[in-house]
């Protein structure tokens, strides 16, 4: 056989190759609808979406299995938590450490994690993207802090591309959080072990956009490449707490859209909620129906 070709055979993607995208749900079903018709509509490369349910309760399990049921989505049950990891965080990690030895560290494709409120918001290929710009492992920038100091820099599983083909040692990713070198830090904080020990790895840790952090001029917001009809959401949400976009604008984080741990007003939330929805079938119209 022709070397060439043989090298191309040995490096390219296989037919069978598939994205996995992973997400972690804790309640609001609806939006796993949601990401389910942004993928068919906006993702490029073939894919699979998983769904990690860690409902609460047993009403709510029922509810996302359903869900997953009705729409054909793979889903999974998240162990139940020990007694003192039952906070948000420590549930996050435990939804992750599962997802990661039950199907990513086996995946020999890419893997993406995004958070259950994260929606794509464009054409996009994590294929391209990483093939593209070089890199092995993109996440969102977070770093543990000593007074201002950032001294712990780590990757956030709030959006995550993984190529795992070419991730040396992968069974020692982890997510984990807590303290990292004596440094309090978030959910992800032991990436930076993984980065540290294997810095051949071509990371990048891009810093999401807040909301709250751009300027107030619609002509501003539209000088910097956003649409009229993201202006126009922006400006409707008004949410105290903002929202982030994400790697290059592709993704937009709703921010506590699920959890509400910021407790806003069950009105307000359904509100937005209602905005939202307006704002992505507005999108899905203007790159074509669904396919």
């Amino acid at each position: 056989m022709n070397h060439l070709i043989l090298a191309f055979l040995l490096i390219a993607p296989s037919i069978d190759a598939q994205v996995l995208i992973m997400t972690y749900v804790y309640n609001k079903p609806e939006f796993i609808e949601l990401h389910d018709k942004t993928f068919k509509a906006f993702f490029k490369d073939p894919y699979e979406y998983v769904v990690f349910n860690d409902a609460p309760n047993q009403t709510m399990c029922n509810q996302v299995e359903q869900t997953c049921d009705r729409l054909g989505i793979r889903c999974f049950r998240v162990p139940p938590h020990a007694n003192n990891r039952q906070t948000p965080n420590y549930r996050h990690m435990d939804g992750i450490k599962h997802s990661l030895n039950l199907l990513a560290y086996n995946h020999d494709d890419i893997v993406m994690m995004v958070d259950a409120d994260m929606f794509l918001i464009k054409p996009f290929s994590a294929r391209h993207y990483l093939e593209h710009n070089g890199y092995d492992f993109v996440g969102d920038r977070n770093a543990g802090r000593v007074g201002r100091q950032e001294r712990i820099v780590h990757s956030s599983p709030a959006f995550v591309i993984m190529n795992m083909p070419a991730l040396p040692n992968r069974r020692t990713i982890s997510f984990e959080g807590d303290r990292v070198e004596g440094v309090p830090c978030d959910v992800g904080g032991h990436t930076y072990y993984y980065f540290k020990q294997n810095p051949a790895v071509r990371v990048h840790l891009y810093q999401g956009i807040s909301t709250t952090h751009l300027p107030l001029e619609k002509k501003q917001l539209a000088s910097m490449g956003y649409d009229e009809g993201t202006i126009d959401f922006l400006f409707d949400i008004a949410h105290p707490y903002g929202m982030q976009f994400h790697c290059d604008h592709n993704f937009l984080h709703y921010y506590a859209g699920g959890s509400n741990w910021c407790n806003m007003s069950a009105t307000y939330i359904r509100e937005k909620d209602q905005k939202l929805y307006r704002y992505m079938n507005r999108l899905f119209d203007k790159y074509g129906s669904l396919r």
